[in-house]
């Protein structure tokens, strides 16, 4: 009876796949478009027919692709099987995306990076601070601050949510180390919020990370910008609106960057995490203080700091974000523009205060290019 049963539930799943197509049709609805898939994917197209992309199989290649992306619920599909090997093998699909223990998500370079298993240069990493401490004095006697910030990494923090597999090296962590360590030596202004939270670990009332995030929730995004705001006005003397950090109840519903990872496993059911909270900062006294003249440059961590919105509106509003040393972001702009397009000097110089913040996969290139760029600039001759 039992097997009786088996097979029906099979063949009725069968039925019910093949027929779909034609339920379509029938009833104008599209599974597809109810499972459209999450994350960067470049469409196919069509490929055009040539002498030369036949024969080094590149044509074949490019119409499997095509044929196989105009599947009837393809993205439906794709999101079974996702999750039949999130769920049996607690797995994912994506190479780069590790599954931990209690359904924590890792991206592998930042283990890589926790290993540092590409090796540490240690006296390339010194060399690099060296040339920071100079841009710092350099800067310093023109009226600016510039400030270091280390974003906590998610595998740096909670590395017993990682497979064992994966934990390959004997000594962990050494590559973090190694920089947090150089910046010190070098008496270089440096808020370390990788070894902040990793101390209040046992004790934070609210989540670091979620399961489903790769960088640091919008609250703890939202805490380091208070620090940062308070380190600007005792350490800098630089005035600021007097503020509170409201905290509203938790919500089930993500938002921002706290679920990048988990939004890309495209899965049939919703990623099981929870407890997301979304403070925001309300002025107080709006009489005494100019907003200053700031300027962010830093990899993807930073843009918790901009979604918190303080940037925005405690700070000018020329405000920029540098992201990746690459791109300029302006509230202002309809898009990031190209830094080329900027005299890099001139934009240096307009600020009060210049901020680098990177975080897990970037503490060995602070600024990610910036330390070369602005050197070059103060000492053109070197």
């Amino acid at each position: 009876m039992k097997k009786i049963n088996f097979k029906l539930i099979l063949l009725s799943l069968f039925i019910s796949v093949i027929s779909l197509p034609l339920a379509e049709k029938a009833f104008h609805f599209s599974v597809s478009k109810l499972a459209e898939l999450k994350g960067a994917y470049i469409k196919p197209v069509c490929p055009q027919l040539s002498w030369k992309s036949f024969f080094n199989s590149e044509l074949q290649d490019s119409l499997s692709a095509y044929i196989e992306s105009k599947i009837s619920n393809r993205n439906a599909l794709v999101r079974l099987r996702n999750q039949l090997s999130f769920t049996l093998f607690h797995e994912s699909e994506n190479t780069d995306l590790v599954v931990g223990k209690n359904n924590y998500l890792f991206e592998l370079p930042y283990i890589d990076s926790y290993n540092s298993s590409g090796g540490i240069d240690s006296g390339w990493i010194f060399n690099q601070t060296d040339m920071l401490a100079d841009i710092v004095d350099t800067l310093k006697s023109k009226n600016i601050d510039l400030l270091v910030v280390f974003a906590p990494s998610k595998v740096s923090f909670m590395p017993e949510n990682v497979p064992v597999k994966y934990l390959r090296m004997s000594k962990h962590d050494a590559l973090y180390q190694t920089c947090a360590d150089a910046l010190l030596r070098n008496s270089i202004p440096f808020i370390d919020f990788n070894s902040y939270y990793k101390s209040i670990k046992t004790t934070a009332e609210y989540p670091v990370f979620f399961k489903g995030n790769a960088h640091w929730s919008f609250y703890t995004g939202c805490e380091a910008m208070d620090s940062i705001a308070r380190y600007m006005q005792t350490q800098f003397n630089i005035p600021l609106f007097s503020y509170t950090l409201v905290i509203p109840n938790s919500t089930p519903i993500p938002q921002f960057q706290d679920n990048d990872l988990s939004s890309t496993l495209n899965l049939l059911n919703p990623f099981a995490d929870s407890g997301f909270i979304y403070p925001y900062f309300v002025k107080e006294d709006t009489t005494k203080c100019n907003r200053p003249d700031v300027l962010f440059v830093g990899d993807s961590f930073g843009w918790t700091l901009i979604f918190s919105q303080f940037p925005q509106n405690f700070f000018n509003k020329n405000f920029k974000f540098w992201d990746y040393n690459r791109t300029v972001w302006s509230e202002y702009y309809e898009k990031a523009r190209p830094i080329e397009n900027y005299d890099y000097k001139a934009e240096l110089l307009k600020n009060r205060l210049i901020i680098l913040i990177d975080g897990g996969l970037s503490y060995n290139n602070i600024g990610n290019g910036f330390i070369n760029s602005a050197y070059k600039i103060f000492h053109p001759d070197k």
